[in-house]
């Protein structure tokens, strides 16, 4: 009963302040509640029943206890076995043809609960008992989900241990074959191949060691441990070698018509003729494949002659499979509907409490009787952008197509990127960015580029910061039809795309209004603080564009942040907004992040993410505001 008190409180006290709220606060209390709703309800409405399944991954800490530091909480080593297995899990779904992995509805998660335990969760559309999961046929329910995901973590955690005796071994065969000792063993053959052939990267070279290792004189684990550290390489020589294959097929695109192996590699040694870099990556491409051949025949040897083939449930360590599926909450929908009513109550009445505390009504009506003010102001803004240019408004088209050129080419020539439509995740990026930069480096000079009108008319000194921010807006909406004409145009020529006939547009679209109001309150606030701070400290003026390019840097405009680690994500999300707001552009517009040849598949972003970037945004407007109130009465004297 008190939670249900506690509106009905807040308006008592409102009105025992003030009086009794007034029509448009009424309205405005009701528009925060239904704006709540219709920003989160797709997402809610449209979130799927999610099962999740519980496997089990144990392993001796005395051996392992690298995993996990003094005080029992895991260690770096624990990160990079986890995030090897998520690698070669989204190996293993990308070669049989399945996009998503890793997604929110199908995933696998890693969980420490105590040392020597790790809790793996599968998270998936389905829910098949825990009895049927062995026998799929193809891994798509939780329950399969989680016992892969813990048999991988198995692997990952042996090969871990693997690369330490194997560095020992290539240490000593690389002393025998210094001092001219021919190879006694088969396996002595192979490890002389992987260091020839450098065929096993490690993180440090390999140091000669003069005591005598050999495979077979190992215990069964350390043996298990090499062959366990081989295939994960093979799995990585395999990744490699896609990666290589799709940028082969990106420059080389004839390569893609071809009907076998041989006539495909016929043409790419042909485009290679008259392309220095095609030829230098179908090198690398090769060295790749002769790596893996190299790895692959030391793990057939160990895998026949010694027996080590993976058996997850034997060992020091050793997965546990699932044994209970959780099956989808009904109360789940209707509980975060009201959950988001009430948030859009709360927000209502926070807004009329600073209305009523900071008269802001008082201050949109002011605003609002300079309109003819601020339109005038913005068109002129744009018309002398343009002015005495021979395309005119037309590089509100061209400019973000010739950046986004410029990027795609620097990308694809250089840093050889594996995203798939790499120029439409560019440009998704790129429009929402040139917004932010326009705005904020137009917006830190407003007071200054018109100290004159200041000292001559009057009109409210917000009119000047608000007029960068809505011309940034204008320049942006206006370049939309092509964002539209280029998403048709690379969607129409991706050929997964048009294998099935279809472009990739989605009603998600839908969602852009929302994105730009945050965006615009947000951009809003950090030009009314650095349009005040630069009256005051002329320097900001010149600061201003490396601040800017160094947020560039920080923001995932030309990629993504799955590059780094989660950590350094989730901190550059929570302090970044742009981050967030770029990538919601991208979620609705593009897609999830996919490699080339995968399908990007748009979709609503996470409600509590948006909720987190609006509230921020908001926070930014009220104290950049607020700084600028309290100084804006010194304007005249210090311009």
């Amino acid at each position: 009963m008190a939670r249900i008190a506690v509106p009905a409180n807040i308006t008592r006290e409102l009105a025992r302040k003030r009086g009794p709220l007034q029509t448009y606060q009424w309205l405005w209390m009701v528009f925060c509640v239904i704006g709540a709703l219709a920003v989160a309800a797709p997402r809610i409405v449209t979130q799927p029943a999610l099962y999740y399944s519980y496997a089990e991954t144990r392993f001796d800490v005395s051996l392992y206890g690298g995993l996990y530091d003094a005080e029992g909480q895991p260690t770096r080593d624990f990160i990079i076995a986890k995030e090897d297995a998520t690698r070669a899990l989204t190996q293993h779904f990308q070669s049989l043809g399945i996009t998503g992995f890793n997604s929110p509805v199908f995933r696998i998660d890693y969980i420490p609960a105590e040392p020597g335990v790790i809790e793996v969760r599968g998270t998936a559309l389905e829910g098949a008992s825990v009895e049927a999961a062995s026998d799929e046929a193809v891994c798509v329910t939780a329950a399969c989900l989680a016992n892969m995901g813990s048999e991988e973590l198995v692997r990952q955690i042996r090969a871990a241990g693997g690369r330490e005796v194997l560095r020992n071994l290539l240490g000593h065969e690389l002393v025998e074959a210094l001092h001219g000792a021919p190879p006694e063993t088969t396996f002595q053959v192979y490890l002389r191949d992987i260091i020839e052939n450098d065929a096993f990267p490690l993180s440090a070279p390999i140091e000669p060691i003069s005591e005598r290792r050999r495979i077979e004189e190992l215990q069964p684990e350390e043996q298990n441990d090499v062959a366990r550290a081989l295939e994960y390489r093979d799995v990585l020589w395999t990744q490699e070698i896609d990666v290589r294959n799709a940028t082969l097929d990106r420059a080389c695109p004839v390569a893609l018509t071809a009907a076998t192996a041989s006539q495909r590699r016929t043409t790419l040694e042909s485009c290679a003729t008259s392309a220095p870099t095609i030829a230098q990556e179908l090198t690398y491409h090769d060295q790749a494949v002769e790596r893996r051949e190299t790895i692959r025949a030391a793990l057939r040897y160990l895998q026949n002659e010694l027996g080590l083939i993976f058996d997850p449930t034997a060992g020091t360590v050793s997965s546990v499979a699932a044994t209970t599926t959780v099956p989808p909450t009904a109360w789940q929908m209707p509980f975060l509907l009201i959950l988001t009513a009430v948030a859009g109550f709360v927000f209502g009445s926070a807004g009329v409490v600073l209305d009523r505390s900071a008269g802001v009504m008082a201050k949109l009506r002011e605003l609002w009787a300079f309109r003819e003010l601020i339109a005038n102001l913005v068109l002129r803004d744009l018309h002398v952008r343009y002015k005495g240019s021979a395309l005119g408004y037309l590089w509100t088209q061209l400019a973000p197509l010739l950046m986004m050129m410029v990027f795609w080419f620097v990308f694809s020539s250089f840093f050889q990127t594996p995203i798939a439509m790499f120029p439409l995740f560019l440009i998704v990026g790129l429009l929402p960015w040139n917004f932010c930069a326009e705005a904020v480096s137009g917006g830190a000079r407003s007071i200054l580029d018109n100290a004159n009108l200041i000292k001559k008319v009057f009109f409210p000194r917000e009119v000047l910061p608000l007029v960068s921010v809505l011309s940034s807006l204008v320049n942006f909406l206006l370049s939309l039809p092509m964002l539209f004409l280029v998403m048709m145009v690379i969607q129409f020529l991706y050929p997964p795309l048009q294998a099935e006939g279809r472009l990739n547009f989605s009603w998600t679209i839908a969602y852009l209004p929302v994105l730009l109001i945050i965006q615009l309150i947000f951009l809003t606030g950090v030009t009314f603080f650095l349009s005040t701070l630069a009256v005051f400290f002329r320097d900001v003026v010149h600061l201003i564009g490396i601040l800017v390019q160094f947020w560039f840097f920080l923001t995932p405009v030309v990629y993504s942040l799955d590059i780094v680690s989660p950590e350094i994500g989730r901190v550059i999300r929570w302090v970044n907004p742009m981050a967030s707001l770029i990538e919601f552009y991208r979620e609705i517009l593009y897609g999830g992040q996919a490699t080339i040849g995968a399908i990007p598949t748009p979709a609503f972003p996470a409600v509590e993410s948006v909720l987190r970037v609006f509230v921020t945004a908001l926070i930014v407007l009220a104290l950049g505001y607020w700084f600028f109130q309290r100084r804006s009465g010194d304007f005249g004297e210090e311009i």
